[in-house]
């Protein structure tokens, strides 16, 4: 399953406010994230995400859930999603763009470093 582990100490609260949309089109490839919502504990944020490659159309949640040690971005568990390149690379432009608003997040274990 793509993910990208992000370490460090920010609230999740903080991410979900501070939160923009992915919106990327480059040759062939649609790249969006939509409405985000965070659960009433402030532990998980899912947000809508839309990716259209070779005139096909993704949609699936991305989850960004709280961990000891950070949080972890990827696709919501259960979810029948074809990890295509543009699905991976919905998920890591979401780290990259927390990666650039909290500079004190590091990369910790993830299956997509090529996308980052």
């Amino acid at each position: 399953m793509p993910h990208v582990v992000l370490n460090g100490d920010v609230k999740l609260r903080e991410v979900f406010d501070r939160l923009k949309p992915v919106t990327s089109r480059d040759q062939d490839v649609i790249l969006k994230t939509l409405k985000k919502y965070i659960d009433d504990e402030e532990k998980s944020i899912l947000t809508e995400a839309l990716v259209i490659e070779k005139s096909k159309k993704i949609a699936f949640l991305a989850l960004l859930s709280s961990r000891e040690d950070g949080f972890v971005v990827r696709i919501y568990p259960g979810s029948s999603v074809e990890k295509t390149d543009g699905v991976k690379r919905v998920l890591a432009e979401i780290a990259k763009q927390l990666l650039g608003t909290f500079p004190s997040l590091k990369v910790g274990k993830t299956n997509l470093q090529d996308f980052l």
